[in-house]
């Protein structure tokens, strides 16, 4: 092999390593770009839910729904609520449960139960009232309310990057739910139009802030102490 030969073999060595090393730092390029592109979909896919609380439910009386208390009862409490609302979840789980005893089971007073769809501009609690409505098909709204509030601080403020949709179908299941039921509910958007029409309801009424309740139409800001709901539900009583 000649001089100028052996140069040409040489140079056409060099370049085709260089192509080799260029095509494998395109590829290498790419792997570490699709892996950021499918790496937090994987992790978070992978990744438990966090703890949470289910506890003891009491027991909601003559429950439809998201209703609670005899259809004829003569006073009818509407709350008007978020569930991403810390004052709301405080009336869940002090004075809903003293209404409940005194005046729900004892057939006064029927209280419903509305969201306020994304009007205190929440973007997760509207789906967290989709996943009530839904839980309501099986007869477990109450429940499934009482989880949320439950859980508050885990599903809405722990961290931003929270996947509630776990954490929903993890209440399905241990509330005994049929979950597959549940999810093609909630995934399907069954009841998207009604947490919609929540929202116009509430603008409707004039609410503009949570909650808010309607008793017998006399409306009442804020969750109250239950000495308040007491007053107003025997003075329609003895009307």
């Amino acid at each position: 092999m000649g001089k100028r030969q052996e140069i040409r073999e040489r140079r056409k060595k060099i370049k085709r390593r260089q192509r080799l090393i260029m095509v494998l730092l395109v590829s290498g390029v790419a792997l570490i770009f699709v892996a950021l592109l499918i790496g937090p979909t994987i992790g978070q896919a992978l990744t438990p839910v966090g703890d949470y609380v289910i506890k003891e439910f009491y027991q909601h009386p003559l429950v439809s729904g998201n209703t609670m208390g005899d259809p004829n009862a003569p006073v009818v409490i509407e709350e008007y609520s978020d569930f991403g609302c810390g004052h709301c979840a405080s009336f869940a789980e002090t004075t809903s449960k003293q209404l409940s005893e005194e005046f729900i089971k004892t057939g006064k007073v029927r209280f419903i139960f509305h969201s306020v769809g994304g009007l205190i501009g929440s973007q997760t609690t509207p789906i967290a009232a989709e996943a009530a409505y839904c839980a309501g098909d099986q007869n477990k709204f109450w429940e499934y309310h009482d989880a949320i509030y439950a859980n508050q601080y885990q599903l809405f403020f722990a961290d931003p990057r929270t996947d509630i949709m776990k954490f929903f179908n993890s209440f399905a299941k241990d509330l005994g739910l049929d979950t597959d039921a549940f999810q093609s509910c909630l995934e399907g958007g069954k009841y998207r139009d009604k947490v919609n029409q929540d929202e116009a309801d509430a603008r409707k009424a004039g609410v503009d802030g949570t909650p808010t309740f309607f008793v017998n139409g006399e409306i009442i800001r804020g969750a109250q102490p239950y000495e308040v709901f007491k007053q107003m539900i025997e003075t329609e009583l003895n009307q």
